[in-house]
């Protein structure tokens, strides 16, 4: 099995934070389709820690507001990532190189579609996570799925307004997909089916652990996410200062990233 750095599994944690089949729909659907109120604005902050360490080993706030969502990480703050979901686009900006990478929300779909159909046999999909059927305990109100030697539990909120779960549901499923585009992070697959029903019940995530195995050890990464229901002054002053760099980057390919 590969071994992945903690820079891969950053994005890995956040993506499990769960995409959604509203009233049965949102799985049918592309992304882009799966429509909120365009009114919702709340923070989402999102820690991350490697094993036991007290101190967090990434740091990101995940910004909604009216139908658009700003994931700003603190630590390791080069790159923003705007969804874009009223404009069917995801947006990449590099703070260090000033550019940005504007990628259709269609190909992420597309890319999704053939990277799972690719996996033709049985073994092939069990192995992908492509097969993995998420599990709920109602007494903990806790997700589960595994695949491999791999395994995500999430503790969840169910006190969230279900524009909100919806919002971030669709971010999640939108990161996932880009995640798999850029090749970083674990196999998306069974973390999207868990994404699904998740914001189907119309829940969002409090506490997340990745358990890898690595023969007869394992690593684990943990998340607390913490929803705030509003946006501060200063949330709206860093969506207003990556609007700038939106204007002002040179656009260049996904490829030119490094």
């Amino acid at each position: 099995m590969m071994r992945f750095s903690m820079s891969f599994l950053t994005p890995v944690l956040l993506a499990v934070t769960f995409s959604g089949t509203i009233v049965g729909t949102f799985a049918a659907m592309p992304p882009a389709e799966a429509q909120t109120s365009g009114h919702t604005h709340f923070r989402v902050e999102t820690k991350i820690f490697e094993g036991k360490q007290a101190k967090p080993a990434a740091h990101h706030l995940i910004l909604f507001d009216s139908g658009l969502v700003y994931d700003v990480p603190v630590i390791d703050d080069r790159f923003v990532t705007i969804y874009d979901s009223p404009r069917s686009r995801v947006i990449l900006i590099d703070r260090v190189a000033k550019t940005r990478t504007t990628l259709t929300i269609d190909d992420l779909v597309r890319v999704t579609a053939q990277a799972k159909s690719a996996a033709e046999t049985r073994s092939q999909q069990e192995r992908l996570g492509i097969l993995a059927t998420p599990e709920f305990d109602a007494e903990t109100n806790t997700y589960r799925i595994s695949f491999e030697d791999t395994a995500y539990e999430t503790v969840v909120d169910d006190s969230v307004a279900l524009d909100s779960a919806i919002a971030y549901g669709q971010f999640a499923d939108l990161a996932s997909r880009l995640n798999l585009v850029r090749r970083i992070g674990l196999p998306p697959f069974a973390r999207m089916s868990l994404n699904q029903r998740i914001a189907a019940d119309g829940k969002m995530p409090k506490e997340t652990t990745l358990s890898i195995r690595r023969g007869i050890a394992t690593d684990r990464f943990h998340a607390k996410h913490e929803v705030i229901k509003q946006l501060s002054q200063k949330d709206l002053k860093q969506i207003e200062e990556i609007g700038s760099m939106l204007a002002l980057y040179r656009e260049v390919p996904l490829d030119q990233i490094k």
